[in-house]
């Protein structure tokens, strides 16, 4: 049976299919075989489908190499608090949780910045934008949930930060500036359109 398996190729960085490599005898395809085929573990060469780099990928696809590339951030986030939350998607992609941790908590702290707060520590920043009402309540407890989450991947003596909360934390950081930054700018976008549409 041919393998397949979709992610972000770690050398054309675009979202594609990866299909099980094949080689040729004589006229006939033929796909390579997985490696310790029957064996628990066992391993398949695969070949992005857009540029056709090579990946070795486990039989039950858990693990890549090299990793693949997570997936973007949206380029309506300004771009000092994007390339916090990408470089915290390429810890989460290389198992470095307590770095992802830490990145999307400054990328929450950019954001706030961003949003004209004044104060000095997270915490009184959160505050403040939620009482200015810039931003409502629930996105302010998702805002202290990532500096929660980041405060313990950053101090030593704090409890360990495993996959579940760095996937977590970095989740709900990109869904905060979601809503901060890319919900207004596609509405936005949205109502130019309808507004040019009817002066036609």
């Amino acid at each position: 049976m041919e393998h397949k398996v979709s992610i972000n190729c770690p050398y054309c960085r675009k979202p594609t299919s990866i299909r099980q490599a094949t080689t040729h005898y004589g006229d006939a395809r033929i796909t390579l075989p997985l490696i310790a085929d029957g064996i628990p573990g066992g391993w398949w060469m695969g070949i992005c489908n857009n540029c056709s780099g090579p990946v070795l990928i486990n039989e039950n696809c858990s693990e890549i190499y090299p990793h693949p590339l997570p997936s973007p951030t949206d380029i309506r986030i300004p771009e000092e608090i994007r390339k916090d939350l990408n470089e915290g998607k390429l810890c989460l992609s290389v198992n470095c949780y307590r770095a992802c941790c830490v990145l999307s908590r400054r990328g929450i702290q950019q954001a706030c910045l961003f949003k004209g707060a004044k104060k000095e520590k997270l915490e009184d920043q959160i505050k403040e934008l939620a009482e200015s009402r810039i931003i409502t309540q629930e996105l302010a407890e998702w805002a202290t949930l990532v500096r929660w989450i980041g405060n313990d991947a950053a101090h030593p003596k704090a409890p360990p930060v495993g996959r579940e909360e760095a996937e977590d934390c970095l989740e709900l950081a990109e869904q905060f500036l979601h809503v901060l930054f890319v919900t207004p700018s596609i509405a936005e976008e949205r109502k130019k359109k309808r507004e040019e549409a009817k002066k036609q």
